[in-house]
């Protein structure tokens, strides 16, 4: 038990020296929840937004009955389960929203005041706000409530896995980025092979250049193997232009990449190394809108939401696949992305510690 006392001592005091340690373990943490907890915590009851199809007979109408439906619910006399705010858009309008994860649900009424709700069944927020309207409606006309119908939204572009491919595809480069170049900088520092790589006639910037082709390599393979799986077993879609797509893929190989070369320029020990990889990962993963819109993030946040690296490779692959769009349509957020990652190289290359 002497033996297990001395060694635990020691390891605790190796880990308490480290003032890199301390940060990544204890205040990192706290700051994150900080961040997250104000993002996620809002005033009120939740708001989501539905589209009213402007062909509708009386589609104002329409878009009065759920404001009054929602009027207490705004006035804080809620149940808190939400509120559902209607927008009066064309369809074309509402699909091209709804593609964007910025509308859950379509509603459109006839002569008859009979509604039709469209949505994707799949798609959870989609059942909760459908189920959330029509029960207000109901609730508020009783039984002069007419009949309504339900219209699958499952085809190509409007289904949630469409939505989430091209998310997904964006946090894959990202995460073999910043793991495949920062976490390999740091451990090779740890290992003193920076310092002998270093001490050899080795050209510096060619062992830059090496880990951007290291990561288009193995990003490209992992992606393949990706997509061959969804188109095969979801056919999900695609309807742009495959050099737009290649052309955001290897723009935000190069943005990550930079990133990963910033994060592994100092580190020197695991600990700090994880913290560094994650202080960056993770924030994107929950703020770039992977697996739900950004857009239900407060208004004052989202400029910088929507410039953030992963939400720009995310948003422009969704676009490409979904939307159908071009090259002219994807060159700002991959100019704008260079800029990022000539940034980050710099500085990066400016603090870079060969021991």
């Amino acid at each position: 038990m002497k033996q297990i006392y001395h060694l635990v001592t020691i390891q605790l005091k190796e880990f308490y020296r480290e003032p890199g340690i301390l940060f990544w373990a204890f205040i990192f943490p706290i700051a994150i929840a900080g961040v997250l907890g104000i993002a996620f915590t809002t005033k009120g009851v939740p708001q989501t937004r539905v589209a009213i199809i402007s062909s509708s007979h009386d589609a104002s109408g329409l878009s009065n009955k759920i404001e009054k439906a929602f009027s207490n619910s705004s006035d804080g006399n809620s149940d808190g389960l939400g509120v559902i705010i209607p927008q009066i858009v064309s369809e074309e309008d509402a699909i091209k929203a709804l593609k964007r994860g910025e509308i859950n649900l379509l509603v459109k009424e006839d002569e008859k005041g009979n509604l039709e709700f469209s949505f994707d069944p799949s798609n959870a927020n989609a059942q909760r706000d459908y189920l959330l309207l029509s029960n207000a409606l109901l609730t508020m006309q009783g039984k002069e409530q007419a009949s309504s119908s339900i219209r699958r939204l499952d085809s190509k572009g409007t289904r949630y896995i469409d939505y989430l491919v091209p998310g997904m595809l964006a946090m894959g480069v990202m995460n073999s980025c910043l793991w495949g170049v920062g976490w390999n900088l740091i451990e090779m520092r740890m290992k003193k092979l920076l310092r002998r790589m270093s001490a050899t006639p080795m050209n510096k910037l060619a062992f830059v250049m090496s880990f951007f082709f290291t990561r288009i390599f193995v990003t490209t393979v992992e992606s393949i193997i990706f997509l061959t799986f969804t188109f095969t077993v979801f056919e999900n879609a695609f309807f742009g232009s495959i050099p737009a797509a290649l052309l955001i893929f290897l723009t935000g190989n190069f943005v990550f990449a930079c990133i990963g070369i910033f994060v592994g320029s100092r580190a020197q020990s695991a600990q700090v190394g994880n913290g560094l990889v994650n202080a960056f990962t993770f924030p994107m993963m929950v703020l770039s809108g992977i697996f739900f819109s950004y857009k239900n993030f407060p208004d004052i946040v989202l400029p910088f939401i929507k410039h953030l690296p992963l939400t720009l490779v995310a948003d422009s692959l969704r676009a490409v696949f979904i939307e159908g769009a071009g090259l002219a349509e994807i060159v700002y957020p991959c100019v704008f992305m260079v800029g990022i990652g000539f940034f980050f190289l710099g500085v990066g290359l400016r603090i870079f510690r060969w021991s």
